[in-house]
């Protein structure tokens, strides 16, 4: 079927990276680098286990995580999902950039590409090496449609709402404002890349929740936000965003401010607003002015479903994590983890 060739396709190239990577670094280092024996699956478990040999030094073993490309989007979740492992984790990808390089080395996750670049720090073994110029490979890229801007919707729906699944398309379609062929399809997706499975008269059931979890988490932040983004405002006001109530508005809180109302724990610097598809009154209201510098941001607002937790007027903590980790900033990704702790965790139970 396609979306298994998709499957593997997307297998076969994180391994091309991985091979293309792995000749760069030997290459350029002059240390020998092998590919270990394949990790057992699972979601705490890496794509592939490597060993660098020194001259000197004792074999050291990592966990590798497999990115095609890496951005500030998506570097909070890798780094997040590197944390998990048990081992020492190295994140090998395509190509790093100078500056994506000195953020990298700055929050000290190793990493290798393509190119040659690189940074370690692991005594005795320290590498930096950056500014070696990208060696292209095909990146055309096949994703299901589940993965998609329109699927991730819907698979936000799912999850956040995992007895969603057994119901009536309608029902979904209610939720997620997409149409109805998107989510047979969805649905199909999800079979196929083993997320869900039909068990006849009981009912549809999602399966393997962490990793659905980790991979939406993911995607949203490359193919969904950017999407949703609408502007920035500002205003003379300061705590605006706490003088209202939330619950009486159709707007919801997300990312920061709705990270400090779930965790007491961070002091806001960015307001983002989830809003519907008309935004002037409330923009009138709040004395709001558009400003590519402000510090407001508007983003669509793409769920529609009240989440059964405690703490009305705000975006789903699921969002609110996948928004904290987009950001990049450490602040925020400590942040999320206090969220994914609190309320993530809870939410993969259920799937």
């Amino acid at each position: 079927m396609e979306t298994k060739k998709n499957i593997n396709h997307r297998v076969n190239k994180a391994m091309e990276i991985l091979d293309a990577a792995k000749l760069a670094f030997e290459e350029t280092i002059g240390c020998k680098m092998q590919i270990m024996e394949t990790p057992p699956e699972g979601d705490k478990q890496p794509d592939a286990v490597l060993q660098i040999n020194t001259p000197k030094a004792m074999a050291k073993k990592y966990f590798a995580e497999i990115k095609a490309t890496i951005t500030k989007a998506t570097l909070g979740y890798t780094a997040e999902r590197m944390r998990r492992f048990e081992n020492p984790a190295i994140l090998v990808t395509r190509h790093v950039t100078p500056q994506m390089a000195e953020r990298l080395k700055t929050m000290d996750i190793a990493f290798i590409d393509m190119a040659g670049n690189g940074y370690i720090n692991d005594p005795p073994i320290f590498i930096y090496v950056t500014g070696k110029k990208r060696r292209d490979m095909p990146a055309k890229k096949i994703t299901g449609r589940a993965f998609r801007p329109t699927g991730l919707k819907v698979v936000f729906a799912l999850l956040c709402q995992p007895e969603l699944v057994t119901a009536p398309y309608r029902d979904i379609v209610k939720a997620t404002r997409v149409a109805q062929g998107t989510v047979g399809w969805v649905i199909y997706d999800l079979k196929q890349q083993n997320y869900l499975v039909d068990r006849g008269k009981h009912g549809r059931k999602l399966v393997n929740g962490a990793k659905l979890l980790d991979t939406w988490v993911e995607m949203y932040a490359r193919e969904l936000r950017p999407r949703l983004f609408i502007d920035k405002f500002k205003t003379k006001k300061t705590d605006w965003w706490k003088n209202i109530d939330w619950r009486q508005t159709t707007a919801r809180l997300g990312a920061e401010p709705a990270a400090a109302v779930l965790t007491d724990y961070l002091k806001p610097e960015t307001i983002t607003v989830y809003v519907p598809e008309a935004v002037n009154q409330f923009l009138l209201t709040h004395h709001l002015e558009k400003d590519p510098n402000g510090n407001v941001e508007f983003f669509q607002k793409f769920w529609d479903f009240d989440d059964p937790w405690d703490y009305e007027g705000i975006a789903p903590p699921l969002l609110v994590y996948a928004d904290l980790m987009a950001t990049g900033n450490d602040r925020n990704i400590e942040t999320a983890r206090i969220i994914h702790d609190k309320f993530i965790r809870r939410l993969i139970e259920k799937l």
